[in-house]
């Protein structure tokens, strides 16, 4: 068994409206499993296999949610705005850096002794920007480098032991010729079978927050219909036992109106365990990001237990 968590940047829980690509463009696989849009209400219609939660991701902190807090949030269980004094965008300062070092899902994962990884892969140039060297870089790639693992490279990548961040590799074959474009699906498929051999595999995909940011039309056009085709892949071909979590940090793609953040409460959808995920939200007094990582280490804990029964029946 095998939980995945789908981090996707900047989408919220918005109105059924033009302004909403998530409401108007056609998502049949997301509309599949919801029986509707991805879009604010349809967290009431629950099933056996599927959990929508509405997720506050503003975590009583004024202002609007933002990117590095958000993730922080989401990669720890701890509520970072709070523990920062404020919302920070972007790439987290050194002081939340450190703060999300220390302590985070794959180093609670790992001490439980469950395998974890990240999924997205990286190229030697993205090591070699000056910003990088300067110790400029995401929340994800910060907390899978205190684990001392080795990042997934173009070497993996290649080998279809990594998926890109954009999913089809398209912006990197921008820039190397020589990278094969490939299609969401296949994708996907590498995403499976990086868990095969693992516990936990993390992807982020932050493209549909620069489409809300750049309030660009054609690239949220694509970038959804892409992510759609994915994660039905995904979703697809897992193992009848494996649980997927899609989660995002704050909205923005749902509103083309404005080109800021939104305060909208973001998905958490589980497909898989909606049992356990159900039994676990139902615990706590408020559903919000610093429920993330504890949800997917119960997930964990509750396959193990169940392959232990199976093993023992």
């Amino acid at each position: 068994m095998t939980v995945y968590l789908l981090f996707i940047d900047g989408v919220g829980l918005g109105e059924q409206a033009p302004h909403n690509p998530w409401f108007t463009q056609p998502t049949p696989h997301i509309r599949q499993l919801l029986g509707g849009p991805l879009v604010a209400g349809a967290e009431e219609r629950p099933s056996e296999e599927v959990l929508l939660l509405a997720t506050d991701a503003s975590l009583g902190v004024k202002g609007l949610p933002q990117s590095a807090t958000g993730q922080a949030t989401i990669f720890t269980g701890r509520n970072a705005p709070l523990a920062m004094g404020e919302h920070q965008s972007g790439l987290p300062f050194r002081r939340l850096r450190n703060w999300v070092e220390q302590d985070n899902l794959y180093l609670q994962a790992e001490a439980s002794g469950w395998r974890a990884t990240f999924a997205n892969g990286y190229t030697e140039e993205f090591f070699e920007l000056p910003t990088t060297r300067r110790g400029w870089i995401s929340v994800s790639t910060a907390t899978i480098l205190s684990t001392g693992q080795p990042l997934r490279m173009l070497k993996e990548l290649t080998a279809g032991q990594a998926v890109f961040h954009d999913l089809t590799r398209q912006t990197l074959a921008q820039k190397r010729p020589d990278v094969a474009i490939v299609e969401p699906e296949e994708a996907a498929r590498h995403l499976l079978a990086i868990g095969s051999e693992q516990d936990l595999v993390v992807h982020e995909f932050f493209l549909t927050d620069l489409a809300g940011h750049r309030q660009d039309e054609e690239l949220v056009t694509r970038v959804i219909g892409d992510y759609d085709r994915f994660f039905g892949e995904v979703i697809r071909r897992r193992h009848p036992g494996d649980t997927v979590v899609l989660v995002s940090d704050h909205g923005n793609s749902e509103d083309f109106r404005i080109k800021t953040h939104t305060e909208n409460h973001v998905p958490t959808l589980v497909v898989g365990a909606a049992a356990d995920a159900f039994r676990f939200y139902s615990r706590r007094k408020k559903w919000d990001l610093t429920g993330i990582t504890p949800l997917l280490l119960h997930l964990l804990a509750e396959g193990e237990r169940k392959k232990r029964g199976e093993n023992h029946g």
